[in-house]
């Protein structure tokens, strides 16, 4: 008997966690889903087990006997059904962002746009619920049309702001560097960049810059002075670090660097990472003049 399913976001809302994090369990097994037209629906006993299952934690919350699970209503649909397949990639190559492969996941299951948008917004994908958002509006399509188009807005916008990066790196010498960064972005403005303008916040020099080495400044070798002095003429940074709800975790050697001169900054470009590396010390920036000159790259 069906009668007693659950939606995602009712599931996240019962357990106190993100829908992200319900899909993720569903992925890993842990929940155990059935699709109803083109939804996603869990039972309500495949709750009640994962509820009983052992934590580490006691952050789940028990589902309140006041919700009422829904009945979904099957929806038919005229488009192609196109078998699943791990070769289909909608996402451009290169030029989208985490949060967008994390969302091209989602693609392999019958989602609702009103499940793509609480997702969007749980995880604080401002820049990606804005393009979708407006590109609902202006097209009468399926939420998986609308999201293969998102991918390839996102990937313009990635490669009008790289360019945008050049052109400032070509006409502001007052420009850093600080590394760890992928090799894709770093390789990209290389020719772009003068001696002294790149220096690294890590404790090693990543393997694909090893022959880069004398072009490398040691953030824990340079002279004190000399490094204060580059970061009160900087107007441009480039930079890793993880997107929060709460701000933005930075490596905490350049954090209260780049905070004493916040005001001569005008643009810091930003490379979102999934996960913060466990031998590394960071901290978390939520000051609003910093998160305003943040540029996504």
């Amino acid at each position: 008997m069906q009668d007693n399913l659950y939606s995602i976001k009712q599931v996240a809302r019962k357990l106190n966690v993100s829908t992200s994090t319900v899909r993720r369990q569903i992925k890993e097994g842990l929940l155990k889903s059935i699709r109803v037209g083109n939804s996603i629906r869990i039972p309500e006993e495949e709750v009640d087990r994962y509820l009983k299952m052992p934590s580490d934690n006691n952050d789940t919350t028990k589902i309140s006997e006041g919700a009422t699970p829904v009945k979904p209503r099957v929806k038919e649909s005229k488009s192609l059904e196109i078998p699943r397949s791990k070769h289909v990639k909608y996402i451009i190559p290169g030029l989208s962002s985490i949060e967008a492969e994390t969302l091209e996941a989602l693609l392999g299951d019958a989602i609702e746009a009103e499940e793509i948008f609480s997702f969007l917004q749980d995880e604080n994908y401002e820049k990606l619920h804005r393009m979708l958002s407006k590109i609902v509006k202006e097209n009468n399509l399926s939420i998986k049309q609308n999201l293969i188009l998102l991918f390839i807005e996102e990937g313009i916008y990635n490669l009008q702001t790289k360019k945008q990066l050049l052109l400032d790196l070509i006409h502001n010498e007052n420009a850093l560097v600080l590394l760890p960064l992928p090799p894709h972005l770093f390789f990209n403005f290389l020719e772009f960049l003068h001696k002294g303008q790149i220096i690294n916040t890590d404790q090693f020099v990543p393997p694909h810059l090893e022959e880069f080495k004398e072009l490398i400044i040691d953030i824990d070798i340079i002279d004190p002075i000399k490094l204060h002095e580059k970061f009160q003429k900087v107007e441009i940074i480039i930079i890793d670090g993880m997107k929060t709800k709460g701000g933005v975790m930075i490596r905490r050697n350049v954090a209260n660097l780049i905070a004493q001169y916040i005001n001569n900054i005008k643009k810091i470009y930003f490379h979102n990472i999934p996960r913060l590396p466990k031998d590394q010390n960071f901290a978390l920036i939520n000051d609003k003049n910093f998160l305003a000159k943040i540029v996504d790259l």
